[in-house]
């Protein structure tokens, strides 16, 4: 068995189809950005402006219909258009959640894309809101359920002939449908290629691969893929290494490239990944000073208000704590700090909280760093001769990665000096 994810754009609808049509093959279909764009577009127009999205639900309309000439798949398109234009403009007399309502439709968006392939490949179709199953836990935070998701995978996917599965969406316990991770078709193909213990898993993309590469380690892959700026989500990595299965990324729309090789192979080689648009915040001062959960309530603060931590460094002397954000949640987060202190009268007055705007980090990752004397001088020492003030950075145990935190005006100075 092989376990394939795509991007679907309309030019690609018979490559992808072809590719996918051979029985004993699992194809996991996700849109690509540009239709994801008109759907989000709808969405807020009709949500924000309340109005009828009139012209952004034709060019869906017409961009799904015309990949296939089906008579029957085009009924079913023009239906779920007017299934998505009804629930939205009854959004716009009811209170409910955007994000609610945004997963809702896009997850239809990625169900009409593994229409337009099945429409071809005439295989079994599933909903991937119907396999991926999630729980909401404390803070709101929603949890991928992996057991329950793998008992359904098997249950539902164990079928003669090619499987079509809609990508990147799944559903709590309650009924309400959830987006499963940055890119999570690719997580999918994954999960389920573990779950059947596939022969290999192909990545479809639109990037040559991972930076162009021929190949990685799994380890390798994953720092990289830790990037925002990266194809998918680290996360896809995992169920592929646990099984042992190789995954090769290739370019959905060059056929010639051949693809990056991520396995457990041993290559040895570097790679330098960067990412912009970046707050760092540094919390000091003696109220962290030997005193116990002070980091616990720090980071479960920012978990409450839905902050992402991108980066964490601490020196061993406990007096400061610093932590690089996205730009946009930067309130959220001095909010969910300033709160903490607010509300606990025993911390000292001088804490403080310290906010430095567009900074950027630049991480040099691979397995080639591992128990190689000299590699942190180098790193630090070329950006220091190219007078690059390092804000701050930080090293795993595992010795695979270093992340430097510079002035996003530096940023891609720095990444192309460490290439």
């Amino acid at each position: 068995m092989i376990v394939k994810s795509f991007v679907l754009k309309q030019q690609s609808v018979a490559r992808i189809a072809s590719l996918g049509s051979e029985p004993g093959t699992i194809s996991v279909i996700r849109p690509q950005k540009k239709i994801e764009a008109v759907f989000r577009a709808a969405i807020g127009k009709t949500l924000q402006e309340k109005k009828w999205a009139r012209e952004e639900l034709a060019q869906i309309k017409d961009y799904f219909q015309a990949m296939s000439p089906d008579a029957a798949y085009r009924q079913m398109v023009e239906d779920t258009v007017e299934g998505i234009s009804t629930y939205l403009r009854e959004g716009m007399y009811v209170q409910t959640s955007p994000v609610a309502v945004e997963d809702y439709v896009m997850a239809k968006c990625a169900r009409l894309c593994a229409e337009a392939v099945n429409a071809t490949v005439k295989g079994t179709l599933i909903d991937g809101t119907e396999i991926m199953l999630c729980h909401a836990g404390e803070n709101g935070q929603q949890h991928f359920d992996w057991e329950a998701s793998r008992r359904q995978i098997f249950s539902r996917c164990s079928v003669q002939g090619p499987v079509v599965i809609s990508g990147g969406y799944g559903r709590l316990d309650t009924g309400y449908v959830v987006r499963v991770g940055k890119d999570g078709a690719h997580l999918m193909a994954s999960l389920i290629a573990e779950v059947f213990k596939a022969s290999s898993i192909e990545f479809h993309i639109e990037a040559q691969g991972i930076d162009g590469l021929p190949a990685m380690t799994y380890d390798e892959a994953a720092h990289y893929c830790a990037s925002e700026k990266a194809p998918f989500s680290s996360s896809a990595i995992w169920p592929a290494k646990n099984a042992g299965i190789p995954i090769l990324v290739k370019d959905i729309a060059d056929e010639n490239f051949p693809g990056t090789l991520i396995s457990s192979g041993s290559l040895h080689r570097t790679g330098v990944i960067a990412d912009t648009n970046l707050n760092l915040v540094t919390v000091y001062g003696t109220g962290l000073l030997g005193r116990v959960g002070m980091s616990g309530g720090i980071f479960s603060g920012l978990a409450a208000a839905g902050v992402n931590v991108r980066f964490i460094a601490q020196t061993s002397s406990e007096y400061s704590i610093s932590f690089a954000i996205r730009s946009e949640e930067k309130d959220q987060a001095l909010e969910a700090i300033r709160g903490l202190f607010k509300d606990n009268p025993l911390l000292p007055l001088d804490d403080v909280v310290v906010l430095n705007q567009a900074v950027g980090i630049v991480t040099v990752f691979g397995s080639k760093m591992r128990n190689l004397p000299g590699t942190s001088a180098a790193v630090f020492g070329k950006l220091g001769q190219a007078g690059i003030n390092i804000i701050a950075s930080a090293q795993g145990g595992e010795e695979l990665s270093i992340s430097l935190v510079v002035a996003e005006e530096d940023v891609a100075r720095a990444a192309q000096l460490l290439r």
